[in-house]
């Protein structure tokens, strides 16, 4: 399901591309990539062919890559520069938050569904009513969508921004490898490695995402106030990387837990700042079609690292997750060095180059 969902994210850049150039309202562009990941949810819950189960996989990644795009443009368009790295970082506080609090919901909610089909907490028909539940609250989203109120986007040239696009996707695509390496399978460490049952790790993943979220929140006004967006980022990626070899290596719980909380909190804070300094990198007009590549180059990676993470664990069993995040720290610091050696003395200019041509309303 996961190359499915990957292989359609090209199209979904072209249509971002498309979509979201001048004289089209950002906010409807978010809406309908919205729709296609309800028609994804609706197609998980619905088929049972694992033909349609990969064309519905597809269609959740597409709408995603879609929504996502344009929403990070839209904050971006709708932030002063030099608010936006604090924006970014509360917008990825509170979806880390709303994702634990409807990971704990979800959890609460499992017994009484179950009780009330007639099936087991485990069963597949549960799963999907909790889907579904799941789908009505993401569909209810679109109701403050709406009621935003479009940002005028001036109309530039993009002859410059494959260049500057390449340079930023080389570093997207070792992120990505590194983190699919281990990321996606921190549930399974804890299970495979620890013998944590669900209750358990749900305590873990809920402290890793606590302080992820408030590393999100503190480091774009305490850290790249003080050293720059650019070497912030660096030197706080490389700083998070002896907790990451401290989770991977370490035989207790409580230390790998405490490993990953702390390099979460570091990591968070920088996605928040990166991502305000791509998108300040790139005019209005370019900002969703830009974050869409970057997002499908970071994907891809992500896929490719997946795989090849999950037939080492085969390989080694337990013990492959030592190498996957051997993997996780390679990359990252491979990473943090291209961002230093690509950037560090480049000032973002989309906001100066857009304020020098006329704007229009979307």
């Amino acid at each position: 399901m996961l190359v499915g969902s990957q292989a359609l994210g090209v199209a979904a850049g072209v249509l971002v591309a498309r979509f979201a150039a001048p004289g089209r309202s950002r906010k409807l562009v978010i809406v309908s990539g919205g729709v296609l990941v309800g028609a994804g949810i609706v197609g998980l819950l619905t088929v049972s062919a694992y033909p349609l189960l990969l064309v519905s996989s597809a269609l959740l990644g597409l709408g995603g890559i879609v929504a996502t795009s344009s929403g990070a443009a839209l904050l971006a368009d709708a932030t002063e520069a030099r608010a936006r790295s604090s924006r970014f970082g509360q917008q990825i506080a509170l979806g880390t938050m709303a994702a634990f609090a409807a990971s704990v919901i979800a959890g609460g909610l499992a017994a009484p569904v179950a009780r009330y089909l007639g099936a087991a907490e485990g069963d597949a028909l549960t799963l999907r009513a909790l889907v579904a539940l799941g789908g009505v609250v993401g569909a209810a989203s679109a109701i403050p969508i709406l009621l935003i109120r479009d940002v005028a986007v001036p109309r530039t040239t993009t002859a410059r921004v494959r260049r500057l696009i390449a340079r930023f996707a080389a570093v997207e695509f070792v992120f990505g490898l590194g983190a699919g390496s281990f990321i996606p399978f921190i549930n399974l460490f804890f299970a495979d490695r620890f013998a944590l049952d669900f209750r358990a790790i749900g305590v873990a993943l809920g402290v890793i995402a606590v302080a992820g979220s408030f590393g999100a929140l503190v480091h774009g006004r305490i850290v790249a106030s003080r050293l720059g967006a650019v070497r912030s980022v660096a030197a706080v990626v490389v700083s998070s990387l002896p907790f990451a070899l401290l989770a991977g290596l370490t035989g207790s719980v409580y230390v790998a837990a405490v490993g990953l909380a702390a390099r979460a909190l570091l990591m968070f804070g920088t996605q928040a700042t990166w991502s305000a300094y791509q998108l300040s990198s790139f005019t209005p007009a370019e900002r969703a079609a830009a974050n869409a590549t970057l997002a499908l180059t970071w994907n891809i990676a992500a896929a490719i690292a997946s795989s090849l993470s999950g037939a080492i664990r085969g390989a080694l069993g337990p013990d492959g997750f030592t190498v996957n995040v051997l993997v996780l720290v390679g990359c990252y610091l491979v990473a943090a060095v291209l961002q230093f050696a690509l950037f560090r003395d480049r000032e973002p200019q989309g906001d100066m180059v857009s304020s020098a041509v006329p704007t229009h309303a979307e």
